[in-house]
């Protein structure tokens, strides 16, 4: 009888508990109502506690704590209609097109009058065609900005006290990316960007970067199973104070959703370089990649693990040295909220390099292996969200590249602070 006791008081305890939350719900007291729910442990397979937490949600403006709340009603009470008409309004307004739709042909399956979900049906024939862009402007510090290595060690292997050493500037960072997606049919989309990448240094402007970047690509999905992408992309170089190269590329993409929780991406890539100076085109090459990315989601964060083999291959029959190599790049990184307005992102990468032309102690000594790098970077971003638009960021990143070739040992560190503006 204890225990029969014991269950009956909980079970009182957990209706005064609801009771006590619907009440603030209808004061309009919607964080204390939604405080109030969160006690109600033993109740959560009432769908009433579920509404009553979706409403409040909305209330505030919670769009995503709104939508989890109406998800967790219709698992519970798959006929409740006042809920998929609340849920299909909001995925409209999260921009989750698809999922919206799915609602919306259920109502009407359900011979609900049309016009009770005209609303819907108009803010989704607007939605499938839509412009997304972000700009970010930065001020920083970079240690290396030539990417050179310690004026000593170039000494001791060219035999000649003539080389610079490392460069360190303040510089100025600029970037936009402009973002266009048109849904074509229920499940073909086509997308398309525009990226601009601009450095300036203030020491020197030798070493000025401005990188611009075309893409445009054809979609298909199938909702919470895969997605497959063939974009193709166009991008130009200037550094060294001239347009240096240009870059045409095909890279094609499957995502396989595993679970909701986890995803598993299968990714290529063909790549055609050519350097404008004519002097330069004996440095022309095509590469040839093949990757995949494992992508785990919890709570609001995230988990990648991402590796990459990668051919260079020389176009031309005299070309400069190092051109062929293959490389193997493995990294691994976290996106992990703190907050809801304070996120971080630490990433860290490793790239083995084998290349196919031999290396010297010396300028004129030529030992019996070929140039053999391994590069490691590690990246951590803190941002803190001001508004819906607006982030402020801080970042560091350190570089350090090891190679039985001396030139090509160097390491670097930059570090710098921004905003982010979406548009």
């Amino acid at each position: 009888m204890r225990p029969l006791f014991l269950l009956l008081c909980l079970n009182i305890m957990a209706m005064a508990s609801m009771n006590s939350a619907k009440k603030l719900y209808e004061d309009k007291n919607y964080l204390g109502a939604i405080e109030e729910l969160k006690k109600s442990t033993s109740e959560y397979s009432n769908p009433k506690l579920h509404l009553i937490w979706a409403k409040s949600a909305e209330a505030i403006g919670s769009n995503l704590e709104a939508m989890s709340a109406y998800e967790r009603v219709l698992i519970l009470s798959p006929s409740n209609i006042k809920a998929k008409k609340a849920l299909a309004k909001i995925y409209i307004k999260l921009k989750k097109i698809k999922l919206a739709k799915s609602i919306i042909n259920e109502l009407k399956e359900e011979d609900l009058d049309f016009k009770e979900i005209k609303i819907i049906n108009e803010k989704e024939d607007t939605s499938t065609d839509s412009f997304k862009g972000s700009t970010s402007f930065a001020i920083g510090y970079d240690n290396n900005i030539n990417i050179s290595a310690d004026k000593n060690l170039l000494d001791r292997y060219y035999s000649t006290t003539i080389h610079p050493n490392e460069i360190s500037s303040t510089f100025y960072r600029a970037t936009v990316d402009i973002k266009y997606l048109n849904e074509v049919t229920s499940n073909w989309y086509l997308k398309a960007s525009l990226n601009g990448y601009y450095n300036i240094n203030a020491k020197t402007n030798k070493y000025n970067i401005f990188l611009s970047t075309t893409k445009f690509g054809v979609g298909y999905y199938k909702e919470g199973s895969y997605n497959i992408y063939m974009p193709i992309s166009y991008s130009t170089l200037h550094y060294l104070n001239s347009d240096l190269l240009k870059f045409y590329s095909i890279s094609p993409q499957i995502d396989i959703f595993l679970s909701k929780d986890l995803i598993f991406s299968l990714n290529s890539k063909f790549e055609r370089k050519s350097f404008l100076n004519t002097l330069d085109k004996n440095r022309d090459e095509k590469s040839f990649a093949l990757g995949a990315t494992l992508y785990y989601k919890f709570n609001k964060n995230y988990l990648f693990l991402d590796t990459e083999y990668q051919k260079f291959i020389s176009m031309r029959n005299l070309s400069a040295k190092f051109i062929d190599k293959k490389s193997l790049s493995l990294v691994a990184g976290v996106n992990y909220r703190f907050r809801d307005d304070i996120i971080g992102k630490f990433s860290y990468k490793v790239i083995f390099g084998d290349y196919e032309d031999r290396v010297f102690n010396s300028l004129n000594t030529p030992i019996s292996e070929i140039r053999d790098d391994t590069f490691y970077q590690i990246n951590l971003k803190i941002s803190k969200r001001i508004g819906n638009k607006l982030e402020f960021f801080v970042e560091d990143e350190y570089t350090k590249n090891i190679s039985n070739y001396t030139p090509a040992k160097y390491d670097k560190n930059i570090f710098m602070v921004g905003i982010d503006f979406k548009f």
